[in-house]
C-alpha cells in the first residue's frame, strides 16, 4: 500500500509540473495524499486549513501576476 501511495503522489506531483512547464501554463496542485477519508475531509475543512481553497488561491494568484509580467 505504501509503494503505491508514493508513486501515485510522486507521478502525479510529476505530472501536473511537466504539464505546466511545457505548456507555460499556471496549475495548482491540489491534490490531498491521505490515508483515508477522515484525513482528506479534516484537510478539507477551512479550520484545518482549507488545503483545496489554498491551492485554488495560490493558482488564481499566479495567473494574476503571469498577466501582469505578460
Amino acid at each position: 500500500d505504501t509503494y503505491h501511495f508514493d508513486i501515485v503522489a510522486n507521478e502525479s506531483s510529476r505530472a501536473l509540473m511537466d504539464l505546466s512547464v511545457q505548456d507555460s501554463v499556471c496549475i495548482g496542485n491540489g491534490i490531498l495524499t491521505t490515508e483515508n477519508d477522515e484525513q482528506a475531509w479534516t484537510r478539507a475543512r477551512r479550520s484545518e486549513g482549507d488545503k483545496g481553497g489554498f491551492a485554488a488561491r495560490a493558482a488564481l494568484t499566479m495567473i494574476a501576476l503571469k498577466q501582469q509580467l505578460g
